[in-house]
């Protein structure tokens, strides 16, 4: 079947191997846990979810695909956030605090580059960071 091929092809790549049958024992094959993340990560990428569980307890391709599952996206509001926005709860611990010296608490990068930089790229590229990410 289509998801047959698909978590054959999946496990190939996940477990380094060419061929992979749909009654193979996917931890006789080298597979472990950290393998099933990986194998159910790249299946979420193709729309689909997998339970560690159902991997454990039904480890061939052949068994595993009745507990293969359409993934149902949550998509997040991508719109810029306006108003007032609270506290990250980072942000609140830090304020809580009270630090003395609150200047010591920073982080921050010096980049140099031969040839110098474009400053209308480097204004470009902060401007994006700074719509992309909301606490910015």
């Amino acid at each position: 079947t289509d998801m047959e091929e698909l978590l054959a092809g999946i496990w190939q790549d996940v477990l380094g191997i060419s061929e992979v049958g749909v009654s193979d024992n996917f931890f006789s094959l080298g597979g472990d846990s950290i393998k099933g993340i990986q194998m159910a990560s790249r299946l979420n990428q193709h729309g689909w979810k997998l339970e560690m569980k159902d991997l454990f307890q039904h480890p061939t391709i052949e068994e595993l695909t009745q507990y293969v599952e359409r993934a149902e996206g949550k998509q997040a509001d991508q719109g810029p956030v306006e108003g007032e926005v609270i506290l990250t709860p980072i942000q609140r611990w830090f304020f809580e605090k009270n630090f003395t010296n609150k200047h010591h608490w920073n982080q921050s990068v010096m980049l140099h580059a031969k040839k110098g930089f474009d400053p209308e790229r480097v204004e470009k590229t902060l401007q994006a960071l700074i719509e992309h990410h909301d606490a910015l």
